[in-house]
């Protein structure tokens, strides 16, 4: 069987997709890819929230039975942080434009706060017993929210980007389904969940990619201090 043995790694393969042709097509969107690529690896370790209680994938070397979490996590999380964060401006055609006079200090301050409350709900959520799919949902809708309350601008940017990063989460997830007929229904625990799917897709994948999009379009401009422009 080979690679196919492992479905997340294939998974996560196939996620980096969008994020290559956006990377490869808009120069201006590198340094997006790769300062959200860099951001997102911790939290790759949070697998251990979503395993075996969410799903129970294969895991090269089966890290994810040995130490909660595997290579294919930081792939994943790679390759979500790529294109949720650029597809709006892609699609769109925006560029990030400098807001103000530069900070040196002011995005690893963001970063600091922003990671210290984000962890606060997560053992509040974890303390709830709140399945960790609808708690990392909350937290990606949130908290951009807050932000939104003092930077308005982002509303439209993070809601365009969260409907089109499930658009493609969507299409990705159906090439998935493909390669692994019935993947949704036997690896995914969503039977316990609201057990709903659109065209054999759980729900709960769908909501995650908006919430992912909409988070990703709007922490890079606020944590870097860029607006939005043509």
């Amino acid at each position: 069987m080979g690679i196919l043995k492992y479905d997340f790694l294939v998974l996560s393969l196939i996620f980096l997709i969008p994020g290559a042709i956006i990377f490869t097509l808009r120069k201006d969107l590198r340094t997006t890819i790769k300062k959200m690529s860099l951001i997102s690896l911790p939290f790759a370790l949070a697998e251990k929230l979503f395993y075996p209680s969410y799903w129970n994938p294969n895991f090269l070397l089966d890290l994810g039975n040995r130490i909660g979490f595997g290579l294919e996590d930081f792939i994943f999380v790679v390759s979500l942080a790529s294109f949720t964060s650029t597809v709006y401006a892609f699609t769109f055609r925006k560029k990030y434009i400098k807001n103000n006079a530069e900070d040196s200090g002011l995005f690893l301050r963001r970063i600091f706060f922003i990671s210290l409350f984000v962890i606060a709900l997560i053992i509040l959520f974890l303390w709830m017993t709140i399945p960790i799919i609808y708690s990392a949902v909350f937290i990606m809708i949130f908290v951009p929210l807050i932000i939104v309350f003092k930077r308005p601008d982002f509303l439209g940017p993070g809601f365009w980007g969260g409907i089109l990063s499930a658009f493609v989460y969507f299409i990705l997830c159906l090439i998935f389904g493909q390669i692994y007929p019935g993947v949704f229904v036997k690896i995914w625990n969503t039977d316990l969940l609201l057990d709903k799917y659109f065209m054999r897709v759980p729900l709960e994948e769908l909501i995650y990619g908006f919430g992912a999009g909409f988070c990703a379009t709007i922490i890079y401009p606020y944590i870097f201090n860029y607006k939005f422009g043509s």
